[in-house]
């Protein structure tokens, strides 16, 4: 059933184009399905009118070719990282115990803040005139993003974003579920972060996790609010909307 774990799966190119094919379909279901289901939920829950699917189809319609674009550079980096953790050249494990339980609960929020910085620093290139005509400006034709624009990124942005966790799986001692788990957060957040409904409130919570009127104001001013799900290394560099001194 696991071919793709078999040591003879590197070695055949033919099981690789079909474990690249299949991972793409069921990324790009699994972001589309999720995503209108957010949608339609938090819309239903709040009352809310606004990033209508109706009145944005054809923004939907150009986000979601370029997801489609992007689920086959993700598709295509987790093939790599089996054929890496087939060749024993990771250090993921399976075994719980074969790192303390206090190692297996922190690994995975340790994961979420060192891609948190490499983000932030990532997005900050991005906005660099002679990267962002290239590569980013894709995701910010999404003036006003609906949940749909969360894999919304021109190839190359999507494979220097994932590009991170071959090399960190190579690096850090990760078990499988917690790979699982900032994988399940990292989608969870995009959505909420590009939904265009702020579902976070205006309390604590909203001062140090990023939402979508956060998120929201980085489409529009381009110049802040780089963080991924941490207002954090914003506060920290000045680039807050908040500090009204946006770094350029």
């Amino acid at each position: 059933m696991w071919y793709f774990l078999d040591p003879e799966f590197s070695k055949n190119p033919l099981l690789i184009l079909l474990f690249v094919v299949s991972l793409s379909v069921v990324i790009f279901l699994r972001y589309a399905v999720a995503s209108a289901l957010y949608k339609f939920g938090v819309s239903y829950a709040t009352s809310s009118k606004r990033n209508s699917c109706y009145k944005k189809r054809n923004q939907i319609i150009r986000e979601l070719k370029w997801a489609s674009l992007s689920s086959i550079v993700f598709a295509g980096i987790c093939a790599l990282s089996v054929i890496m953790y087939n060749h024993g050249w990771t250090k993921i494990y399976g075994d719980i115990d074969h790192h303390s339980i206090i190692y297996f609960i922190l690994s995975p929020i340790l994961l979420l803040a060192g891609y948190e910085t490499y983000y932030y620093w990532l997005h900050r290139l991005m906005h660099h005139r002679s990267v962002y005509k290239i590569i980013h400006k894709v995701h910010h034709e999404s003036i006003e993003p609906t949940v749909f624009s969360a894999f919304s990124f021109h190839p190359l942005e999507a494979f220097v974003q994932f590009i991170f966790f071959p090399i960190v799986i190579v690096l850090i001692p990760l078990h499988l579920s917690a790979i699982a788990a900032v994988f399940s957060i990292l989608t969870v957040s995009a959505m909420i972060n590009h939904a265009g409904v702020e579902v976070y409130g205006n309390g604590w919570i909203i001062k140090h996790i990023i939402g979508s009127s956060h998120h929201d104001l980085h489409h529009r001013e381009f110049k802040t609010n780089f963080g991924l799900n941490l207002t954090w290394w914003d506060n920290a560099m000045k680039t807050s909307s908040h500090n009204n001194k946006p770094q350029h």
